[in-house]
């Protein structure tokens, strides 16, 4: 820890491999942080990124206490050692009352910091972090009642990240909908959707208003031939990540989808040449969202 960290990425355990080799060159604290002598916002497998880490000793809690205060004002533990010493230091610090919160967030997220102890005396610390809810984890008060499957959790962080939502008017079309999870969510957001599967929707999906069900393969629809525009192009289809690819290159070079959402499912061992060739898309950004598991999500256009 000598050596100037110029990032920390917080990482799901399972994807220390890919991680590691994303960055080239890190140090691992625990299971779930790397530090890295360097700075990369588009890595995919980070969680979350310390864009500012600090390392610095102290003598008291009240100290420890003092200087997170002078940094920042909401801050919350990442723990790492001396777990009973940092809670001390938690328990005098302003943190956020809630972080389960309904869908869409109804008031901007306050900047919040993130802290551990190295050890009894030596504290590493960030006032900046690339997102904006604790630890990544994007948590929604969840709707156990409307949607069929708990896919549409992965949309509700996208178009969080995202910080644009469909309006009243927008039209959608949603590839390999069934049973309709992400149709679901764009509907009720006052989307018109267009839901394409060979497998039909959940009957309570298929009967609200403004959802037309195509029973085709989402494969079977050339943006380049058809006459259709849309705001929205969405797909959680369950394909090989090259098919994925080149559907996407089809819907951009066809200019006729605003924005795009994709989940690329990665099977079996994850090869860093699948995800660059997505990286490599202008204008696009993939990642690791908190409510993936073994896949990713592809955002494009995305503002950075």
């Amino acid at each position: 820890m000598e050596n100037k960290i110029a990032a920390i990425y917080v990482i799901k355990p399972e994807f220390r491999s890919i991680l590691s080799e994303e960055l080239g060159e890190g140090t691992y604290i625990g299971e779930d942080l790397v530090c890295s002598p360097h700075k990369n916002l588009d890595v995919c497998f980070a969680q979350d990124i310390w864009m500012d880490p600090q390392v610095v000793t102290f003598q008291s809690i009240s100290e420890g206490v003092r200087i997170l205060r002078q940094a920042g004002k909401f801050w919350y533990l990442h723990p790492i050692s001396h777990i009973r010493r940092s809670r001390l230091i938690e328990e005098q610090l302003r943190h956020l009352p809630q972080l389960a919160r309904h869908f869409p967030f109804e008031c901007e997220i306050p900047s919040v910091g993130v802290f551990g102890l190295l050890d009894k005396n030596t504290m590493v610390y960030s006032a900046t972090r690339q997102k904006k809810w604790p630890q990544g984890k994007c948590l929604f008060i969840e709707d156990k009642t409307n949607p069929p499957n708990r896919a549409y959790l992965k949309l509700w962080e996208a178009l969080t990240l995202l910080g644009k939502y469909p309006k009243p008017g927008d039209k959608d079309l949603d590839l390999g909908a069934s049973p309709g999870g992400w149709t679901y969510v764009m509907q009720s957001l006052g989307a018109s959707v267009t839901a394409v599967d060979k497998a039909s929707l959940d009957p309570e999906i298929a009967k609200r208003p403004n959802i037309t069900y195509v029973q085709q393969s989402a494969f079977a629809i050339d943006p380049l031939k058809s006459e259709h525009h849309y705001d929205w192009v969405l797909s959680d289809v369950a394909c090989y990540p090259d098919r994925a690819y080149a559907l996407i290159m089809k819907w951009i070079a066809s200019e006729k989808a605003k924005q795009m959402i994709f989940t690329i499912k990665l099977q079996g061992k994850i090869e860093l040449s699948t995800i660059k060739q997505f990286q490599n898309i202008p204008n696009s950004y993939i990642t690791n969202m908190y409510y993936n598991k073994h896949e990713a999500t592809f955002l494009y256009p995305f503002c950075k």
